[in-house]
């Protein structure tokens, strides 16, 4: 299996200057005509031999379930912060796709 090591500090750095361009043009906010959206929480996800799971996902809930998790990640586990990050995935998927459509 081929591997791939991902910078976090690079990846860090894009996503906010990405966001910053975005608040600098648009401001701090940006309204999705949608909730729900199509997501992959599957371990199979990085599998292309594999059929992960979809599911359908909502972004309220999960901005809801990022509140209540932000105050106790300090000392959590490897898996729940990778739970944490996939739903930072959707977040930005979503973002990602109103933006793509032009509409923000």
């Amino acid at each position: 299996m081929d591997h791939v090591t991902v910078d976090l500090d690079e990846m860090r750095e894009m996503i906010g200057r990405l966001i910053e361009h975005r608040v600098a043009e648009h401001g701090p906010t940006l309204d999705l005509p949608f909730d729900f959206f199509w997501a992959i929480h599957d371990p199979r996800l990085g599998d292309p031999l594999e059929s992960p799971e979809v599911t359908i996902g909502q972004v309220s809930e999960t901005l809801s379930m990022l509140e209540r998790t932000t105050e106790t990640w300090e000392g959590m586990p490897a898996e729940i912060l990778g739970t944490s990050l996939r739903w930072w995935s959707y977040v930005l998927a979503a973002a990602a796709a109103q933006l793509e459509r032009g509409d923000a």
